[in-house]
């Protein structure tokens, strides 16, 4: 796969050339933009990475403009649209589905404008000639996740899955790697009761979790494609008394609340402010006809709780 650069060589006249050198040294990027098109404002988890691309882009010196697509393709593919038309420098985008990134790549490109997707992973085949992702593996998240809640388990009892959007590749990656561990040799004793998707939210998946229990499933563990889940799952079965294992992916400040608590087991780090301010400094690269790697990583990391206090601390340093 080739790098990504935008830099063009086409020659100019003598007196336009001296004009762009002139303003060169004008605090251009005072001038720039990035257009950040956002899937929804009201997910816990995609509202860090957010706020990672807007406190990136004003230490740049850059605007942000910010759409919000209310989790509707279509309306996210219009956004886009305004945004090049209204002549931003570069594209962040966190796309709804596949068809959102092949539309939004091929109008990046006609504008020759650069765009880097974020935590949706995109088609690998729509990377480079100006088209960059920044993310974490999911492969490792549902490793993770999965070991240990096996270990906690001690490779024996039942659970129950709780996935995101279904569409989501994160979603289906989490639980494929998930479904890896628990055929492992020494969690083949943990018997898989149910796997439904709750959309990434905690009111949906306390009503999924509550269902099961109304339904006769008395799960020993949930195994949760994100907090925001495992807390929904929290909030289904602490009412009833029932003691069980519970993991999650993404390590909120209400996740990490609740592992203080007492109630959630383990989560799994995945830093979205830094994936924010790393989308930020792909884009400048770009911006600046610089070569960049179509995939770029922040890596997962596992929190047990006696990893809370040091998170905490070194998210209230920032």
């Amino acid at each position: 796969m080739r790098l990504l650069s935008l830099a063009r060589t086409r020659p100019v006249p003598r007196l336009l050339a001296a004009f762009l050198l002139q303003a060169a040294f004008v605090s251009p990027v005072l001038a720039q933009t990035i257009g950040l098109a956002m899937p929804v404002t009201t997910d816990t988890f995609r509202i860090t990475i957010g706020k990672g691309i807007e406190d990136a882009a004003k230490a740049a010196g850059l605007q942000i403009s910010k759409t919000d697509a209310q989790n509707d393709e279509t309306l996210q593919i219009a956004n886009v649209k305004q945004q090049i038309a209204d002549g931003v420098s570069a594209l962040i985008v966190l796309g709804i589905s596949a068809r959102v990134e092949a539309e939004t790549t091929a109008m990046a490109r006609s504008a020759k404008i650069p765009i880097v997707f974020v935590n949706h992973e995109p088609d690998h085949a729509l990377l480079g000639d100006g088209v960059a992702y920044v993310g974490s593996e999911e492969r490792v998240a549902g490793t993770l996740q999965a070991e240990e809640t096996c270990r906690l388990m001690n490779g024996k009892g039942s659970v129950v899955v709780l996935l995101g959007e279904l569409t989501h590749p994160a979603a289906r990656a989490r639980t494929r790697y998930v479904h890896e561990v628990l055929a492992k040799p020494e969690c083949r004793g943990i018997e898989l009761l149910e796997e439904q998707g709750a959309n990434w939210d905690r009111a949906e998946a306390q009503a999924l979790v509550k269902s099961f229990l109304d339904g006769g499933l008395h799960p020993g563990g949930v195994i949760a494609n994100n907090d925001d889940m495992a807390l929904g799952a929290i909030d289904a079965l602490k009412p009833t008394g029932v003691k069980a294992v519970i993991t999650g992916i993404d390590a909120t400040d209400s996740g990490l609340a609740a592992m203080k608590d007492g109630d959630l087991s383990a989560t799994i780090l995945q830093d979205g402010p830094a994936q924010g301010a790393l989308s930020v400094q792909i884009a400048r690269k770009m911006m600046a006809g610089e070569a960049v790697e179509p995939l770029n990583w922040i890596p997962f990391v596992l929190v047990r709780p006696d990893d809370v206090p040091a998170l905490l601390a070194s998210r209230a340093a920032r």
